[in-house]
């Protein structure tokens, strides 16, 4: 079985026009709705998209489904959709959906810890502001040091995202009680810190352009 690639496309328009915006909202809104599922294939499958476009699924993947969908906002010059993906986002579909639609562009940000997947083409921060994020997750005692030394529980579980390397860093440094200068510090110390302890997922990792 594949691992899954969590995904939140923002399509939106430049201009003042948003009707193509809204053509691309409703079209999508009904293709999702389970009456509206080709006969034979399953609801919110990534395929319908592409049926209901008349694009050639033999050159693009469609493996994944369709989540949370924005309500339209008229006042709005975009719309955010969620999907789920095998390994990796499935950028070739709404490459090929939004050829359709006059002034569409998207950007989106994906994460798939096991691939290593850590992507957000939002440069300026729009729609996806997210560029870091530290994750440790098992059953292990916090390490001695870390916040505080009372009550230390015998399950870690630490997740949080950031917007810039020095509120990354920052929060680091509140947990660890330790200073890092950079990425590759904070990596290798998290790493060093958990090397032995069985079934501890644990990482820095950062958002970077496709």
């Amino acid at each position: 079985m594949a691992n899954m690639c969590s995904n939140k496309y923002a399509f939106f328009t430049t201009g003042e026009d948003k009707t193509e915006l809204k053509r691309l909202y409703q079209n999508l809104s009904s293709i999702i709705e389970p009456q509206n599922a080709p006969k034979d294939y399953d609801v919110g499958w990534l395929g319908n998209i592409a049926i209901w476009h008349s694009i050639n699924r033999d050159r693009i993947s469609c493996r994944g489904y369709t989540g949370h969908m924005d309500d339209y906002d008229p006042n709005s010059n975009f719309f955010t959709l969620e999907t789920e993906t095998s390994w990796s986002p499935t950028n070739e579909l709404w490459e090929a959906v939004i050829a359709l639609y006059k002034g569409i562009s998207f950007v989106y940000i994906a994460e798939e810890p096991s691939s290593d997947v850590y992507i957000n083409t939002d440069i300026e921060g729009t729609y996806f502001c997210d560029r870091y994020r530290i994750n440790i997750y098992g059953d292990t005692p916090i390490p001695k040091g870390w916040f505080s030394d009372e009550d230390r529980p015998e399950h870690i579980d630490i997740s949080e995202y950031f917007e810039c390397f020095d509120k990354l860093r920052d929060y680091f440094t509140d947990v660890t009680g330790q200073n890092f200068s950079t990425l590759e510090e904070m990596q290798t110390y998290i790493c060093g810190l958990f090397k032995e302890e069985s079934g501890v997922i644990a990482g820095v990792y950062e958002f970077t352009p496709d």
